[in-house]
């Protein structure tokens, strides 16, 4: 996975490492909407082991915001919103573009 500058910055300023990073995609929910694709983590997808649960619990409403569309996927940038699932979901299905000559 390539990571955007914007994306190192903005990880940086919320305190996630990359280790966070990938619990945040290994366990988060996937929901496509405005054209990239959205990595939410909620509180009832962090189950198991409670000490694992304890560790990554601040993380619960972290987003991550990926381009998938190409060969390898782009973490385009991290943040975190506990109520980001609802607005995520009402963003549009679909990106318009634009070609620009």
């Amino acid at each position: 996975m390539l990571v955007t500058d914007h994306a190192r910055t903005r990880q940086a300023q919320r305190n996630l490492s990359d280790d966070e990073v990938a619990f945040v995609l290994d366990h988060g929910q996937y929901v496509r909407s405005g054209g990239a694709l959205h990595i939410f983590l909620r509180r009832r997808d962090m189950f198991g082991d409670q000490a694992v649960c304890q560790q990554y619990q601040h993380l619960e409403g972290s987003v991550l915001v990926m381009n998938d569309t190409g060969e390898v996927p782009i973490l385009i940038t991290v943040y975190r919103n506990r109520r980001g699932l609802r607005y995520i979901r009402r963003k549009a299905k679909y990106r318009y573009n634009v070609d620009i000559v």
